[in-house]
């Protein structure tokens, strides 16, 4: 197999997969802990933007050839994921409690990113020393079989941040709801 098929398996096959299942335990730690009661739907919030912070430059890179910019988006997009994880973590510490196991998820979630960052830059190394700065669609976009799979995907996740973040919006307007116990009943 040539290296650079090798690669790309790499890329679909293992880092995309793995990192999509590391999502589904992240928010499968977060249903053990009754994230709805504790964080709330903030850090669902932060989850989200998470979530779109390595899903829009992949899906970019669907439909548009890989130049310099899409590089420098990919690289803005893995640095912006790694200072709203330290955010989400700082955020959701007083609030609940993170498990190890959460915590090494955490860790996976972080680096799969960076890892599949530098394997589209190896791939595309021409682009450093030859920057392309424009944005431009691919003459033939991703097969459909990858395609289909990375929507697929990331619709996946997507659906399971929205399902965590109505949790934390149903028990919000649950709490706010319920009448106050120190308050005394008006005659």
């Amino acid at each position: 197999m040539e290296l650079r098929t090798a690669l790309w398996n790499l890329l679909g096959f293992g880092l995309f997969p793995l990192w999509l299942a590391s999502g589904g335990a992240d928010w499968l730690c977060h249903r053990r802990t009754h994230i709805e009661r504790t964080s709330g739907p903030r850090e669902s919030l932060l989850h989200l933007l998470l979530f779109l912070e390595i899903a829009i430059p992949a899906l970019l890179a669907l439909w548009l050839e890989i130049s310099a910019s899409l590089l420098v988006l990919m690289a803005a997009g893995v640095l912006a994921h790694m200072l709203t994880s330290w955010w989400d973590t700082a955020f959701a510490q007083p609030r609940r409690y993170i498990a190890p196991i959460e915590q090494q998820v955490h860790s996976w979630l972080e680096m799969l990113p960076l890892f599949a960052l530098i394997i589209v830059v190896l791939l595309h190394a021409s682009q450093l020393s030859e920057p392309q700065w424009q944005f431009t669609a691919r003459e033939q976009p991703v097969a459909p079989p990858w395609r289909w799979a990375v929507l697929l995907g990331f619709a996946i996740g997507l659906a399971f941040i929205l399902e965590e973040g109505w949790r934390g919006l149903r028990e919000a307007r649950r709490v706010r709801e319920q009448p106050d116990p120190s308050a005394v009943p008006r005659p």
